[in-house]
């Protein structure tokens, strides 16, 4: 055989053996991640709050939070870590935004941030995440908020920093998601009192 037809065979047969081994790849598919989210809104007003005028809620938050993935950290740690099965079912800003407009609106009309001639309320979500004791025996969801109210004519009324913390009873994704789910509730009504009181 000359030799660029055995050329031609070798490289032939390592094709063959790529689409192979390609096929083997693609048809193994592995389990779905478990998706979660911050479960339904229901519960009263805090307590003693205030009704607020119609607000224009505008929300934003850090960049790290823009993916569905579900951060989780030891303690005092700067290592941000993501779970490799489990996954947000859309990415948080999204979750707390839709929490926070359902808490807020009990006690108020809360506008898409286009309405025009209302005080505008700019949220920015900074933290959330699960928080692991340094010897994993506990945890915590962690949420914090900073938010600024305005004027229709952009001067500033006031601002709050919220952070808020609730254990979490196991110590996996799924009980970093129930914690979340208390901690971002708590956060919300904490903000509904002072909206209330900041909106004479």
């Amino acid at each position: 055989m000359r030799p660029s037809m055995q050329s031609r065979v070798k490289w032939m047969g390592v094709l063959c053996l790529a689409l192979a081994l390609a096929g083997c790849s693609l048809g193994r598919v592995g389990p779905a991640p478990v998706l979660y989210d911050l479960g339904a809104g229901e519960g009263p007003a805090p307590a003693g709050a205030q009704a607020h005028k119609p607000v224009a809620l505008i929300f934003d938050a850090a960049p790290t939070l823009g993916d569905t993935g579900m951060i989780w950290r030891v303690a005092h740690g700067d290592r941000p870590r993501l779970y490799a099965r489990s996954r947000w079912s859309v990415p948080p800003p999204d979750l707390v935004r839709l929490r926070l407009t359902e808490r807020l609106a009990r006690l108020g009309p809360v506008l898409p941030d286009n309405a025009v001639g209302l005080p505008r309320l700019q949220v920015t979500l900074t933290r959330f995440e699960q928080v692991f004791s340094s010897d994993g025996a506990t945890s915590a969801g962690q949420v914090a908020l900073q938010a600024v109210l305005l004027r229709a004519d952009g001067q500033v009324i006031a601002q709050k920093r919220v952070r808020c913390s609730a254990a979490a009873a196991t110590q996996d994704a799924g009980g970093g998601a129930r914690a979340l789910r208390q901690a971002t509730d708590a956060a919300a009504d904490e903000l509904a009192a002072w909206l209330g009181g900041a909106l004479h």
